[in-house]
């Protein structure tokens, strides 16, 4: 059973944290790949994953293996610049946030919504690319 956690950090950013055991690392190698980004913690939550792993972990994860924290963070705001190198995330739309999304050239912006009753992922678009005609 692989658990997982979206909560805030003290910049009131979205962060993943995943508890995964050895025999479940074994099992599925391509999680591998996410924790060699990942910070190492203690306790229930033993890896803080890079946000822009969650996706992938969670559709190619069978949901019977997957255990959503029930005080996890249900939905959050997600763009990247223009070749994916930088991911920016937040919950809510402020000003710094938006100010970050100007200077990257205006991509979309979507938000990513968990539904823990279907064990499903929905991203729809929020804020769409603004297209300049000068």
């Amino acid at each position: 059973m692989i658990k997982v956690k979206l909560e805030k950090n003290n910049d009131k950013e979205p962060i993943l944290k995943l508890g995964i055991k050895e025999k479940d690392l074994n099992i599925y190698k391509f999680l591998k790949r996410s924790l060699m980004d990942s910070k190492k913690l203690t306790g229930i939550y033993n890896y803080e994953v890079p946000l822009r792993y969650f996706i992938p972990i969670f559709n190619n994860l069978p949901k019977e293996n997957l255990l959503i924290d029930k005080n996890s963070i249900l939905s959050y705001l997600e763009f990247s610049d223009d070749f994916d190198e930088k991911y920016y995330y937040t919950l809510t739309a402020n000003a710094k946030y938006m100010r970050l999304w100007r200077e990257e050239n205006c991509p979309n912006i979507y938000k990513v919504s968990i539904n823990i009753d279907s064990m499903s992922i929905e991203k729809e678009i929020a804020f769409q690319k603004v297209k300049l005609n000068i």
